[in-house]
């Protein structure tokens, strides 16, 4: 794969150069930085975008140059529906940063704000210090309860009131099937914490929200309602979130900075634990850099926060520093806990995809509007003909979608009440777990691992666990387990994904480095209670972590002295942790054992491996007679992961839920 004409090498740099502005047309003077000598900032020419600038951490690490993406030719016709991509040499040595851990792509920490390719400094980008490990926290988390029902405990109850109709007297309640159904499409459920966040994902045009800046008059007094004259100083926006077993649902998948671009501002998030959703919140924020005028290349990323959410059925209020609006790329929140699949991404609003030049906003409408991306009314979520529309363009593979035609059917009486139960049972078990393929879509054995879009998100193909493989081909001679992709460890490596479609509408694929490539940052606390086991030996015995001590007994760590145990799940990524006591208050104490993600609070210099600037990676809609539309991407990375992310892997064009990202 790596015999590629300079002329593809030049389109590359071509499209890099218009996703990131006309940087390259132009060398502009840059003043001297007042961070000039600190960290590894210095003063560079960088070919990526034909100018001068600083470069070296806490400024942007070096720029590598493009993938370069091709289409294989075969029997003298290019073959479209599969896409070759070839990464750019990795920076650093070749090393293993598994077997010799950190690797040769480890940073060491800068305690200091990050600055641009100008040299600018951008405030509120050092999350953690030694002093204040919550350093982008504004004010006190506080906590409240809520009831801990989540969409999950009450489809599966109303679906297990139904079976046990039909076995007495087939005297099913009408009112469970509408509450099902107000369930699936989001409308209000009484005494319910996930009120209004619908199962089926068709709003995302109404999940765009503006910051609301914040600002002083003539006088400097600070004041939320800005008018004309007025100085903007800041800005702030409410995110609502749920968090229940593999998800994380948000009312918010598209930010719009537009008021705040020279400004900081804040989110004020407000996140519900559910029932199953104990987890760490861990928004990473991800910046683009700025060279000259222009929006640049992308900058690093960083964990704003990893505080412990324990408590479920309580509501944690979190507000977090951001940086100014020009650099904002996007914002995930990771679940960590159990990932893939829990992971959720709010988007910068004002970026545009594909050829006219959409709005990712209007990538949404595209998607779910029946006027498209221009339609001025469209509003899934309060027209009822909006609504039908947009659920009518979700797959009818999808698990929730055939909830939603079963609890139809039988409302209706179309359907025989006990061939309904058996449906809506079968569809609720593939709902609740996205790790493996729903029924009626196989897997690709010639692939590392299947990806199938519909309901505008992913779910992943389970590729056989670490030991015995998946005896699906060549899955099973590599060590790929679930969520996992193990064998990777060093240059070259070859990774096939298969991608499947079952939606109605285009989706696209993007594949992301997180550090392997351009480095990462040293992690600022101890979060990962499995490395004190020792999985060669007995599991048992005691340790010392964070100066407390903690016995090892068979798969459960135990703090001395106390009963809370932290269980630990060895199939895969996932660690189901239980509450720990905290040292003081226990909401804003010091933190303690993590989630166990092994780098936490750290940065990582991020890239584009595949899709994006390189050339957009599209999977056509499914077809007319229900098969799921297919494109197969192969990548050869030349460079070595970083340890806390491997494969980055989601839906540019409707981000959002659409991820599934390997360890």
């Amino acid at each position: 794969m790596k015999n590629k004409t300079l002329s593809k090498l030049s389109k590359s740099i071509i499209a890099a150069s218009i996703l990131f502005g006309s940087v390259g047309l132009s060398s502009v003077a840059q003043a001297e930085p007042a961070a000039a000598g600190k960290g590894n900032c210095a003063l560079t020419f960088s070919p990526m975008v034909n100018m001068e600038g600083w470069l070296g951490h806490p400024c942007a690490q070096p720029y590598p140059m493009p993938s370069i993406q091709s289409h294989p030719i075969v029997n003298g016709v290019e073959d479209t529906s599969i896409t070759q991509v070839v990464t750019p040499e990795g920076q650093f040595p070749s090393v293993d940063p598994f077997a010799n851990p950190p690797g040769s792509n480890f940073l060491m920490t800068v305690y200091e704000n990050l600055h641009d390719f100008n040299g600018d400094e951008m405030p509120n980008t050092l999350p953690s210090t030694p002093t204040n490990p919550y350093n982008l926290h504004d004010g006190p988390v506080t906590v409240k309860a809520i009831d801990p029902r989540s969409p999950e405990d009450d489809l599966n109850r109303i679906i297990t009131q139904i079976e046990r109709a039909i076995q007495d007297d087939n005297n099913i309640k009408y009112s469970d099937i509408d509450m099902a159904i107000a369930i699936l499409e989001g409308d209000k459920v009484k005494n319910r914490s996930y009120s209004g966040f619908p199962v089926l994902h068709y709003n995302g045009p109404n999940k765009v929200k503006r910051v609301k800046p914040i600002c002083n008059d003539h006088q400097g007094r600070a004041k939320n309602d800005c008018e004309a004259g007025d100085t903007v100083v800041g800005g702030n926006l409410d995110i609502n979130m749920i968090y229940y077993n593999q998800h994380i649902e948000s009312d918010t998948a598209f930010i719009d900075p537009s008021d705040v671009m020279e400004v900081p501002w804040t989110i004020t998030y407000r996140i519900n634990i559910l029932n199953r959703g104990m987890e760490d919140f861990s928004p990473m924020v991800m910046n683009m850099d700025r060279v000259g005028e222009n929006v640049g290349p992308m900058h690093a990323s960083y964990d704003a926060s990893y505080f412990p959410m324990l408590k479920e059925g309580a509501r944690y209020t979190i507000k977090v520093k951001q940086t100014k609006g020009k650099y904002l790329n996007l914002i995930y929140t990771w679940g960590w806990r159990l990932h893939p699949p829990r992971v959720q991404v709010a988007e910068n609003a004002l970026k545009k995809a594909g050829a006219d030049g959409a709005t990712l906003p209007e990538w949404e409408k595209k998607a779910f509007c029946q006027g498209g991306k221009s339609d001025p009314s469209c509003d899934p979520v309060n027209n009822n003909d909006d609504r039908l529309y947009a659920i009518s363009q979700i797959g009818d593979l999808s698990p929730a979608k055939r909830m939603w035609n079963t609890f139809h059917a039988m409302r209706s009486g179309s359907i025989d009440n006990a061939q309904g139960a058996k449906d809506l049972r079968v569809a609720f078990l593939d709902w609740v777990d996205r790790t493996k393929l729903p029924t009626g879509v196989t897997a690709d054995p010639d692939s590392d691992i299947t990806l199938f879009y519909v309901n505008n998100t992913i779910y992943g193909s389970r590729q056989g666990l670490q030991g015995a493989g998946s005896q699906l081909g060549p899955a099973s001679y590599k060590g790929t387990r679930n969520g996992s992709l193990l064998d990777w460890t060093k240059r070259p490596y070859n990774y096939r994904v298969t991608l499947l479609n079952g939606d109605h509408f285009p989706h696209g694929y993007m594949n992301v480095d997180f550090g392997g490539s351009r480095g990462w940052e040293n992690q600022f606390q101890f979060t990962d209670p499995t490395t004190a086991i020792n999985e060669d030996g007995p599991h048992t015995g005691s340790t010392i972590i964070n100066g407390r001590q903690f016995s090892i007994d068979d798969d459960r760590i135990v703090i001395a002295g106390e009963e809370n145990v932290l269980p630990i799940n060895r199939g895969g990524t996932e660690e189901f942790l239980k509450s720990s006591p905290r040292a003081d208050d226990p909401d804003n104490g010091k933190p303690q054992l993590g989630s166990g993600c092994f780098f936490t609070f750290g940065r990582n210099h991020s890239w584009p491996n595949a899709g994006g600037p390189w050339g957009g990676i599209v999977v056509p809609p499914v077809k007319a007679d229900g098969i799921p539309s297919k494109h197969v991407v192969e990548i050869e990375y030349n460079f070595e992961p970083s340890r806390r992310l491997r494969v980055y892997q989601f839906d540019p064009l409707h981000h959002d839920v659409a991820i599934y990202s390997l360890h």
